[in-house]
């Protein structure tokens, strides 16, 4: 017996579970080493311990085991046994401490995701679900956890979709541990899209390796359709903006032609000069306010772009001020100019730095009284210029000041509106002044004591060659031929008389179909071309033009109250050369018109 019994400890002592065997009344007869470790008690044999057997029959059942380390688990088998004559059993024991505190831990989480209103699933390595909580299956139209686990995870997509979720998500989630995408879960029911943002990472097993994927997922439809809405009611006031800035710009051009073929009618009644100055000032302040409402959907959009290039700022500011002299002087109002006598040179695009300025001048004169007092000045500090406008106007109140630069930002606004503008100018200073890489500072000792801005932007520090923009002299026009084509005759006729008076042969057409006629029987060298027409618009007159023998030698130049950036790629994919926004600038149009001349005169 004693053989058989070193045998029996030589074959239990290589297994990991534990094994007992135990009298009727529980006390320990043997044990193996197992055992002993899993119970934590040493020598065991001799001690009665509480474990529930079934005294008939085999049984099965987990039980706690008090260790002094704390609770654990274990899986007991038991079955009725004869040990040395007397009645007992033998008992087996495995740990299962850790497959215990998994489970509690996932009926902890089960019972949390069946509460959660958010979409909630796990599935095996193979996409298989084996968990979706209710509030997941009610999102998708599904009735049961069974019909669910027949659901392979890619199923809960659109076919279009699939590839992408099989191909290129769930391989991220393998590598990364995580990844989210906003994604259309499809409803099995109605077949409608669900837009939701799809979290998902791996469930790892204890050696850190993956065993299956969990998901805690969110419903983001409603706030998908606000979105949508937010952009489809952008894009409305974009189109709104484009052609409320059209409406305007069309009669602003007659009455910008008008007022320049007064001045070069050379009347001698001083009261037609004055109103002829007064035409041409009010002109460019709505010239000015129709491109400061488009520029505020450009500013919200982040869609201002420069077009820079090397340039003298020193030149740009003295033009700047040769514009603002003309507001400043109907205000009786002192300009002082303090400029460095070298060039500052700089990476800039001159047009948005001109704009900038002159926004700031007509701040400065806007806010201050008649006869008031008006400083520009300029100098180089290290690699940055520094540019200041002070005033000795209305000044800026305390409260004002932090959020001078925002959109639609005004001081006191009165009945009258002398002051006027839209709370645009500030804002677009700041975009395009950062846009340069400098800063922009406003500073006020308060309501009624002036105010100063001052721009920072950096310089060309290195430079061997002074660039200066030179404006340029219109050569004599060589019997240039200008062909006008536009359907408002205001605008066609004056357009037409400002260009006979600066010495162009002219014609006039109010059609597509007669300009191509005209072209025919009069052979112009350039063509200005309204885009906005009934029947053929300006783009398809302009595909036919460049269509005709002769027609890619033509200048072809788009005039339109249409300005924006999509409106001048379209002009360009048309063919035009050009793309000019009305009102017409006379000056800029000979500009363009040089070269051409340059050409015919060789």
């Amino acid at each position: 017996m004693a053989t058989h019994r070193s045998k029996l400890d030589l074959i239990l002592g290589t297994i990991t579970d534990g094994v007992l065997v135990v009298d009727s009344q529980g006390v320990v007869l043997y044990a193996n080493q197992a055992a002993e470790k899993l119970l934590a008690r040493s020598p065991i044999v001799g001690q009665s311990l509480a474990i529930p057997v079934n005294p008939d029959k085999n049984s099965y059942q987990d039980i706690n085991l008090i260790r002094p380390n704390g609770l654990a688990w274990a899986e007991m088998r038991s079955t009725p046994l004869e040990w040395d004559g007397q009645p007992g059993y033998v008992i087996a024991l495995r740990d299962i401490t850790e497959r215990k505190h998994i489970e509690l831990e996932r009926q902890k989480f089960v019972s949390l995701a069946d509460n959660s209103m958010e979409f909630i699933g796990m599935s095996d390595m193979n996409f298989i679900p084996f968990y979706i909580n209710e509030a997941g299956m009610r999102l998708v139209g599904l009735d049961s956890l069974e019909q669910a686990v027949r659901t392979p995870v890619q199923e809960f997509f659109f076919p279009e979709d699939q590839r992408f979720i099989l191909g290129e998500f769930f391989p991220r989630v393998v590598r990364e541990g995580h990844a989210d995408v906003e994604i259309r879960f499809r409803h099995f029911k109605s077949g409608a899209g669900i837009w939701m943002l799809y979290n998902v990472f791996t469930i790892k097993d204890s050696t850190g390796e993956p065993v299956g994927f969990a998901t805690v997922s969110r419903d983001i439809s409603a706030s998908k359709q606000v979105k949508a809405a937010l952009r489809e009611a952008n894009q409305r006031k974009d189109e709104f903006l484009a052609m409320l800035a059209h409406e305007l710009r069309n009669p602003l051009t007659p009455i910008n032609n008008a007022a320049h073929i007064l001045d070069r009618l050379n009347l001698e009644d001083p009261r037609l000069s004055w109103a002829t100055e007064i035409i041409k000032r009010q002109v460019k302040h709505l010239t000015h306010l129709v491109d400061d409402l488009l520029d505020v959907s450009r500013i919200a959009r982040g869609k201002i772009s420069l077009k820079k290039e090397r340039i003298d700022l020193v030149e740009v500011i003295k033009a700047v001020l040769e514009t603002a002299r003309g507001f400043i002087l109907a205000k009786q109002q002192h300009l002082d100019v303090c400029l460095p006598e070298q060039p500052i040179l700089l990476e800039g695009d001159s047009v948005r730095l001109s704009q900038v300025l002159l926004n700031l001048l007509d701040n400065a004169s806007k806010y201050s009284l008649e006869k008031g007092q008006i400083e520009v000045n300029a100098q180089r500090l290290g690699a940055e210029v520094e540019i200041r406008v002070r005033d000795n106007g209305t000044g800026i109140s305390p409260e004002l000041l932090p959020t001078i630069f925002d959109l639609f930002q005004q001081g006191m606004r009165t009945l009258d509106r002398s002051q006027g503008g839209l709370g645009i100018g500030l804002t677009l200073v700041k975009q395009l002044v950062e846009l340069h890489g400098g800063q922009v500072t406003a500073s006020s000792p308060g309501a009624g004591l002036g105010s100063t801005f001052s721009i920072r932007l950096p310089t060309i520090v290195k430079a061997t060659t002074v660039p200066v923009s030179e404006t340029p002299t219109p050569s004599p026009n060589a019997g240039m031929r200008v062909l006008v084509v536009d359907d408002d005759s205001d605008v066609r006729m004056s357009t037409a008389l400002l260009l006979e008076l600066n010495g162009y042969e002219v014609k006039m057409a109010d059609s597509g179909e007669q300009a191509i006629t005209l072209i025919d029987a009069f052979h112009p060298d350039v063509v200005l071309l309204d885009i906005g027409m009934p029947g053929e618009n300006g783009y398809q007159v302009a595909q036919c033009i460049r269509r005709l023998p002769n027609g890619g030698d033509l200048l072809l130049i788009a005039l339109s109250g249409y300005g924006r950036a999509e409106d001048l790629a379209r002009s360009q994919e048309a063919g035009f050369d050009h793309h000019l926004v009305k009102p017409l600038n006379l000056h800029t149009l000979c500009n363009l018109l040089e070269p051409k001349i340059t050409n015919k005169l060789n």
